[in-house]
């Protein structure tokens, strides 16, 4: 009777010690998940403009160590063998942009990038084959390639989005332009096929119209957004990015800070806690809702190991943040430079 009165203690006992191990561990997790720190094994890859080797490369941000040669999947920049001249060559250089889109009537995968030496190109993906380049001569910041292989860039020091007949010859120069002053970013929209860009004071949209080989851009006047200006910074918008859980949702980051812009009522949002820093280069949001962003280390309080220090934009360090804005860990390369760095995907 003893033995089986202290079998029954011992068993009690150790079904509440179970059944506290798994209420901990089920708090535990339902924290996390609340917090958005668990990183789905859907999420995407992220590419990053390094200017130190004045190269677009993509890492995978499940491998810790960026310096490994498993965390490096792809890397790029124009070269003579893949059909560049040597003038475009040499006004390669300060990558600032990059994406990879599905142009079906070229058979596949094709993308856009463009550098602060002026050169803004096409070329198939993964090959990097040209397919279209030309020397703007002036800093652009941004580029998007439409469905039917039209680019558009955001052409900052011209104050102009432009929009190329690149679909109709490997050397057309045709294009429409609009005035956005300070243009950094410009994105299209697969919901409501338009283009959005934003500059110096504006989210814009605009209506991509014409034809393949004569496009058109005009404005929406309705849609545009004035950037938030509280802050004593220049607003400058820097970067914009699709919502991939809210199609209704942009995400901008400004010289003032990072926001959730809503198309429908053109109202900006401050992003949650401490995502939203100011000067930040390039946000974008996974599909679990992690947030990716770079901000230059001289923008930085927290001294972290071997900061870029020139040029002053950029950064060795690409930082993940939890869906309710806070820092979960970075990933960094030896060496690094990089300018911007977004998650990469295909799709638009």
């Amino acid at each position: 009777m003893k033995r089986l009165l202290i079998f029954c203690m011992v068993f009690i006992f150790a079904c509440c010690k179970e059944d506290k191990q798994a209420f901990l561990q089920k708090s535990t997790t339902m924290s996390a998940q609340a917090k958005g720190v668990t990183e789905a094994v859907t999420d995407d890859w992220i590419w990053a403009g390094n200017q130190a080797t004045n190269k677009i490369e993509i890492y995978d941000p499940g491998v810790e160590d960026w310096n490994s040669s498993t965390a490096l999947k792809w890397s790029w920049k124009p070269e003579a063998a893949k059909g560049y001249s040597q003038y475009a060559l040499d006004n390669w250089g300060l990558p600032t942009d990059f994406k990879v889109r599905t142009v079906n009537v070229w058979g596949g995968n094709h993308l856009v990038a463009s550098c602060s030496n002026g050169l803004v190109t096409i070329a198939s993906y993964p090959g990097g084959i040209k397919k279209w380049a030309y020397n703007l001569g002036f800093n652009p910041h941004g580029v998007e390639l439409l469905p039917n292989g039209n680019i558009a860039v955001a052409a900052t020091d011209k104050d102009s989005v432009l929009l190329f007949a690149s679909s109709v010859g490997t050397d057309n120069l045709a294009h429409a332009a609009i005035r956005l002053n300070k243009a950094h970013a410009v994105l299209y929209d697969p919901v409501e096929h338009i283009l959005w860009a934003t500059g110096n004071d504006f989210v814009m949209a605009m209506q991509v119209g014409g034809t393949d080989a004569a496009p058109t851009l005009t404005e929406i006047p309705e849609r545009r957004g004035r950037l938030n200006t509280t802050s004593s910074a220049n607003p400058y918008g820097h970067d914009l990015s699709r919502d991939l859980n809210d199609p209704n949702i942009l995400w901008v980051s400004t010289n003032g800070g990072v926001y959730r812009f809503d198309k429908t009522t053109k109202a900006f949002t401050d992003a949650p806690n401490l995502l939203n820093k100011t000067f930040v280069k390039g946000i974008s949001r996974q599909q679990s809702g992690l947030f990716v962003l770079t901000r230059p280390d001289s923008e930085k309080t927290t001294e972290l190991p071997d900061p870029v220090t020139s040029p002053t934009w950029c950064t060795r360090y690409v930082d993940i943040y939890s869906s309710d804005g806070y820092f979960q860990y970075y990933r960094t390369k030896n060496g690094a430079k990089f300018y911007k760095a977004k998650i990469f995907r295909t799709p638009y």
